[in-house]
């Protein structure tokens, strides 16, 4: 079953995070002094109107959460910890300068059950679900205390430390402050998407965007069903197929890294005309219909964003068919290779490679041809210096170009 990440919103969903907390923090981890006749953990910073919580769900039961606070009277849960005064000075004063004001916001009461610890795509959708309603705040800066084990992760996403690690007696850990440029964190929550998915998406409906964590093989949804969101991939792969009355199955395409699918439906208010699978692993962002709809009434001006979308969107459909339909087998390897070029991202070694996390099987079902055909088209390709390629992997030295085939690839 796929694992939901959104906003807690209701009451119950709410209560859900506090007990989660309770679960984590005490019961598994031995942390915290509390009731436990009342098994939920909450604080100050859960009770100003400056605060939210990401929460995930497996199957109904709450698994990880995380608290986000913009900055209040009462400051922001890190500074129970640590003296962040200097360090807003120092950004006062550089971003006076620029005549932008600061718009501090902080992430806390981290809390993902043991099960799912070692899970990182759950950790990692937590803190891009965090982004997305960072980045609706308009916030520039992001502050945190993690613990001193943790802080390798949040490096990566852009933060670094303020301190050396210190022994907290309440918390019963050795914590660390952190510091990030909010656009750092944004880069790396949206970056790999964010160049194929219009910025009226992600301006417009980053804070009522959810995402979905989907296994191999699981349907997200089936042909027929009532449109209820939009969806774009963020990583892995979605087979879009289709049942003819007789019910035999076509593949209309597979989509990779940055497809926007699912909004047509969800504009016209007709059923899904098509079944769309994870073929991998699959991360999704998903934009509810009804919070769609009123961001538009809203902001009628952002039609034309819209209907530009959709032309785009239908003469890549023409173009792909025309492919899958009359193309030769290379030539159909080689419009996914093109696809994976346009999708794929630099590699923190070597800048100058770009990286797709596919590997030929992948590519064969896209293509709807045999692997041995997508291994050799590949070995050419490595053989001329193009790429490399391993089972799961390709890494591109520079651009396909398709102009010129050879006679064994043009012959498969």
């Amino acid at each position: 079953m796929a694992i939901l990440l959104k906003l807690a919103r209701s009451a119950q969903e709410l209560d859900d995070v506090f007990r989660l907390r309770y679960d984590v923090f005490v019961s598994e981890r031995g942390k915290f002094i509390t009731d436990p006749d009342n098994p939920r953990i909450a604080d100050q910073f859960d009770a100003v109107p400056e605060v939210a919580n990401v929460v995930a769900y497996d199957g109904g039961r709450a698994v990880a959460s995380m608290r986000v606070n913009r900055d209040s009277s009462i400051g922001l849960p890190a500074e129970a910890y640590f003296d962040f005064s200097r360090v807003r000075e120092q950004l006062h004063q550089e971003r006076a300068r620029s005549g932008r004001p600061v718009k501090l916001v902080g992430g806390s009461m981290l809390a993902i059950r043991n099960e799912y610890r070692n899970r990182r795509n759950v950790i990692l959708a937590l803190f891009k679900e965090a982004a997305g309603l960072m980045h609706s705040w308009g916030a520039t800066h992001v502050v945190g205390s993690v613990r001193a084990d943790t802080l390798g992760l949040y490096e990566k996403i852009g933060f670094q430390a303020l301190e050396k690690p210190r022994y907290n007696e309440v918390i019963g850990d050795h914590l660390v402050p952190i510091l990030a440029p909010f656009e750092r964190v944004f880069e790396w929550a949206f970056g790999n998407i964010g160049g194929r998915v219009s910025h009226f998406w992600l301006d417009k409906f980053s804070p009522d965007f959810e995402r979905l964590l989907l296994s191999p093989g699981e349907v997200l949804f089936r042909q027929g069903e009532v449109a209820r969101h939009a969806y774009a991939v963020d990583e892995g792969w979605i087979s879009i197929s289709r049942k003819d009355p007789e019910g035999n199955e076509m593949v209309l395409a597979n989509l990779s890294r940055g497809a926007l699918f699912g909004e047509v439906a969800i504009f016209d208010g007709e059923r899904r005309s098509a079944t769309a699978t994870a073929l991998v692993n699959t991360e999704l962002v998903s934009i509810d219909r009804q919070r769609l709809l009123e961001t538009v009434r809203r902001n009628p001006d952002k039609l034309d964003q819209l209907l530009a979308h959709f032309a785009r969107r239908i003469r890549q459909t023409d173009d792909l068919a025309m492919v899958l339909a009359f193309a030769p087998r290379a030539r159909r390897v080689e419009k996914v290779l093109e696809e994976l070029w346009e999708c794929s991202v630099p590699d923190r070694k070597d800048p100058g490679v770009r990286v797709a996390r596919v590997g030929p099987k992948q590519i064969a079902k896209k293509a709807r041809v045999q692997e041995a055909d997508v291994r050799s088209i590949l070995e050419m390709r490595k053989a001329r210096g193009c790429l490399n390629y391993g089972d799961r992997i390709i890494r591109f030295y520079r651009e396909p170009d398709f102009e010129i085939s050879t006679p064994s690839a043009a012959s498969l």
